[in-house]
């Protein structure tokens, strides 16, 4: 939950992080010469028997994923550290500290 205030023209502008849900949010962009061939929704239905849902931004070719504190948070880090041969990068956006020491193993 976050804390908005609107500017003079109107555009309303984040402030303060109220409450942290403990989501973690990762970006993923499949590797278009890779296994995956840069399939967005083969990326989401790799994750989702995981407990993790997202979407798949085609005009940036990517995937934004919301891994909720229920997930399977040691499967989920060790998918994306072993997609990493082939499959795609990625970039933690906001992870929480349990995500930081997590080791995928």
């Amino acid at each position: 939950m976050v804390r908005v205030e609107a500017d003079a023209e109107g555009t309303v502008w984040a402030k303060e992080v109220v409450e942290f849900s403990g989501n973690c949010t990762i970006r993923v962009v499949p590797d278009r010469d890779g296994d995956l061939e840069g399939d967005l929704n083969t990326v989401l239905n790799l994750f989702a028997p995981l407990g993790v849902e997202g979407e798949g931004l085609e005009r940036f070719g990517l995937v934004a994923l919301n891994i909720p504190p229920a997930a399977d948070l040691a499967g989920a880090k060790r998918l994306l550290v072993e997609g990493q041969d082939g499959w795609w990068d990625y970039e933690e956006g906001c992870v929480t500290e349990v995500w930081r020491v997590l080791d995928p193993g």
